[in-house]
Formats: C-alpha cells, sequence, structure tokens
C-alpha cells in the first residue's frame, strides 16, 4: 500500500536538499499512478498547514517548493 501523498511529498521535500516544482515531484510517479497537479498542490499546501505551528516550513519560492527554516526561528538558527 502506497503512503499518503503528502508524506510522499514531503519526504521528496526533505531529501531534495533544494526546492522542487510541482512537475518535478509528478516524476517520482510511475505514469499511471501520477497525480494530477491539482492533488499536488492539495497535499503541498496541506504539509504548509501541517507546519505552520513549528520551527520549519514549506513554502512555495521562485524555483519551487522547499522545506526550510521557519522565518520566526532565524534569530536562534543563524547562531549556528
Amino acid at each position: 500500500m502506497r503512503p499518503a501523498l503528502k508524506y510522499i511529498v514531503e519526504a521528496a521535500l526533505l531529501a531534495a536538499g533544494g526546492p522542487l516544482k510541482v512537475e518535478q515531484l509528478g516524476e517520482l510517479f510511475e505514469e499511471g499512478e501520477r497525480p494530477s497537479k491539482q492533488e499536488l498542490y492539495k497535499a503541498l499546501h496541506d504539509l504548509a498547514d501541517d507546519y505552520a505551528e513549528r520551527g520549519i516550513e514549506i513554502k512555495e519560492v521562485a524555483s519551487g517548493w522547499r522545506i526550510q527554516v521557519g522565518e520566526a526561528m532565524a534569530p536562534w538558527v543563524g547562531r549556528l
């Protein structure tokens, strides 16, 4: 059984090491099981909502979607 789409997307964003476009996320799947762009956007927005109260966030940037440190955490993380 395949994990929920948002968990696959979450793992891909974490493993990628940089932003991923929705089209790149779609390429993770075989042709017959590929989710629609609408389904991928829903998964991304659901993840963004899940992360809203945490120290990291899912954010859309010019080059795609990524997992990053939340802006509110920058003063502390910037000391690393």
